[in-house]
């Protein structure tokens, strides 16, 4: 796989590659050259394994997956529990493609991946993406939440606000929601708020470093973490850092800080608190192979 990402050859020629996630076989696309990464698909953020293996029998109700991008949480969640509903939105159309082209090969049921992004209002934003990264998975809608941003490429997307398009896609019940969206977390929890109060879900979301120079990023990001955690805390729930090794420490807030390792945290009511940090160890994940 490392040959061939830097080969001309792999946007020539089409294949699928095998492996086994949580004990079953899982198969990934690679078209046009998406799909192909080292470490492979299934084997990205490893960390999530073991912590969604806890959370996703805490509730009834769908996982909601808000910045699907390739689909990695899709294959955690379609592996460790089959039958449960899985409803995606992702912005980028040739991520969309991709992720129901991986969800037909490995005939994954009751999957939804609605080709729009979240926020608290419905409008046409212009996605910023890397030039050289078509399922760029830094994309933001987020102004200025990047240096440099000014000269990626935009592309114009659709938001809508949360709590509508899942009364429109019939999720009435929803157990977690993943929230990956690359520094626009504070608009997305703004337009589920009657989802969150009335399913009480398990909210994992990666908040992105405020840093502590002088280049503006933690003058831009700090107000917006901090007005995500008073939101949040209007609901009673507890924050934890989801550390790399996959466990779970809790928090009382997101300190300024330069680790970029020590982006995932997890936003959760009592129960939920309760069975994250009864740690179970994640199962392992097997090696690859190509069909």
């Amino acid at each position: 796989m490392r040959r061939l990402r830097g080969s001309r050859l792999v946007r020539r020629v089409n294949f699928t590659l095998r492996g086994t996630l949580n004990g079953r076989e899982v198969r990934v696309p690679v078209r046009d050259g998406i799909g192909l990464m080292d470490p492979p698909l299934w084997e990205q953020e490893p960390w999530l394994n073991g912590v969604l293996d806890r959370l996703l029998d805490t509730a009834d109700g769908a996982f909601v997956d808000v910045g699907v991008n390739l689909g990695q949480s899709l294959l955690k969640v379609k592996t460790l529990r089959p039958s449960m509903r899985y409803v995606g939105f992702e912005p980028n159309p040739l991520c969309v493609a991709y992720v129901r082209a991986l969800t037909a090969l490995n005939g994954f049921q009751d999957v939804v991946v609605a080709p729009l992004g979240l926020s608290d209002h419905a409008a046409a934003l212009s996605l910023f993406s890397r030039p050289d990264d078509a399922t760029d998975s830094s994309a933001t809608v987020v102004p200025g939440i990047y240096r440099r941003q000014s000269e990626w490429t935009q592309s114009p997307v659709a938001v809508l606000r949360g709590d509508e398009a899942l009364a429109a896609l019939n999720v009435s019940r929803v157990s977690v929601i993943k929230i990956d969206v690359e520094g626009a977390e504070l608009e997305v929890v703004r337009g589920l708020r009657n989802t969150i109060s009335t399913c009480r879900p398990s909210i994992i979301c990666e908040v992105l470093p405020t840093y502590s120079g002088g280049d503006g990023r933690r003058a831009f990001r700090e107000p917006r973490i901090q007005s995500l955690l008073e939101i949040m805390q209007t609901f009673d729930y507890e924050l934890f850092c989801l550390l790399p090794d996959g466990d779970a420490k809790p928090l009382m807030t997101i300190e300024p800080h330069s680790d970029a390792s020590l982006v995932n945290y997890a936003f959760l009511p009592a129960h939920a608190a309760d069975a994250l940090m009864r740690k179970r160890a994640a199962p392992p994940i097997a090696k690859c192979a190509t069909a």
